[in-house]
């Protein structure tokens, strides 16, 4: 596809960026004085909060931003590669609603690539072979392990790890730049994330050998055995790659980390905010809507929690605008 085919698209975008929070406002609601403050403002923006549940409004901002990506989008199947998380997570809470007997009905993510209901029955049918065949692998692998071991952390971790690998592959797909730097930056601060906490919990390398993704940021080998060296040993591998930010994050905590890491995305997507055609405007955008929900998230539970401004704002994200 031309990146001249999303011209449209991308100024349907552009004309939406403009209801996005500024910088100034983000700041704004950090320092205004109550929750109720941050409310108030947020309804002149759009956001439809009641009372202390402000859930539901940041859903409903998450899926009018998708409704308007579909509608515009020359081909949504592009954007496989942002989506398929959303559906291994579905696969992930049916799994562990049958094995507890219960039902996902509320747990589901969206938008996804696949319909979650579908594999939903699916995995209660437990017909693999109809499943969509990302998911058919890691549904055998983790069933098994829940099936026979009850090792449940291990059957997420080897849920996430293809949702990973599927996201690079479907970025390669869809031969777009901008994704496929996406799909493998998230698999390497993925990586890190997960073998910090295993070097946290004294998980076996043999664990972290089914837990990591590959990708082309270090040799899957390398990491893995630097951090079954211990933490001084993974910080010290990490301080001669790319991601030595991340090992200064560590350093201070897990959401410092994460922190750093969401803003470390959003730059790749920065550049696409001068560019008038193609794909990456509409990746920025999905992106940009993502964190904005975040950071309100951050910042009303912050409020409803009491939490003085400053620690609030070393919570927020980047914003795209």
């Amino acid at each position: 596809m031309k990146d001249t085919d999303y011209s449209f698209a991308v100024a349907r975008v552009r004309v939406n960026e403009t209801r996005l929070l500024q910088n100034g406002e983000l700041g704004a609601l950090i320092a205004a004085p109550s929750y109720a403050d941050c409310v108030r403002r947020l309804k002149e923006k759009g956001y439809e909060i009641s009372g202390a549940d402000y859930g539901p409004a940041l859903e409903k901002k998450l899926s009018d931003m998708w409704a308007l990506l579909s509608e515009i989008l020359p081909d949504p199947a592009e954007f496989n590669s942002v989506l398929i998380r959303n559906d291994f997570h579905n696969l992930k809470v049916c799994l562990k609603a049958l094995a507890a007997e219960k039902s996902p009905e509320g747990l589901f993510a969206a938008p996804s690539v696949y319909d979650p209901n579908e594999i939903k029955r699916c995995v209660y049918a437990r017909e693999n072979d109809k499943l969509p065949e990302p998911l058919r692998h890691a549904d055998r692998s983790a069933y098994r392990i829940l099936t026979k071991t009850g090792f449940a952390q291990l059957a997420e971790t080897v849920i996430d790890r293809a949702s990973l690998e599927h996201a690079i592959e479907f970025a390669k797909q869809a031969d777009h730049p901008v994704m496929l730097r996406l799909a493998e930056a998230n698999a390497a601060l993925t990586d890190i994330k997960v073998l910090w906490r295993c070097i946290q919990t004294g998980k076996a390398e043999s664990f972290m050998e089914r837990a990591v993704c590959a990708c082309e940021a270090f040799p899957k080998a390398q990491i893995i055995a630097a951090a079954a060296e211990g933490a001084g040993a993974f910080l010290e591998y990490l301080s001669h790659t790319a991601y030595a930010p991340g090992a200064e994050a560590l350093k201070e905590s897990m959401t410092a980390y994460e922190t750093w890491a969401d803003n470390t995305l959003m730059g790749i997507l920065y550049p696409g905010k001068s560019e008038a055609f193609g794909i990456a405007a509409l990746v920025g955008y999905y992106y940009a809507v993502r964190t904005e929900a975040l950071n309100v998230r951050v910042l009303l539970s912050g409020k409803l929690n009491g939490l003085p401004a400053d620690t609030i704002r070393e919570r927020m994200r980047l914003l795209y605008v």
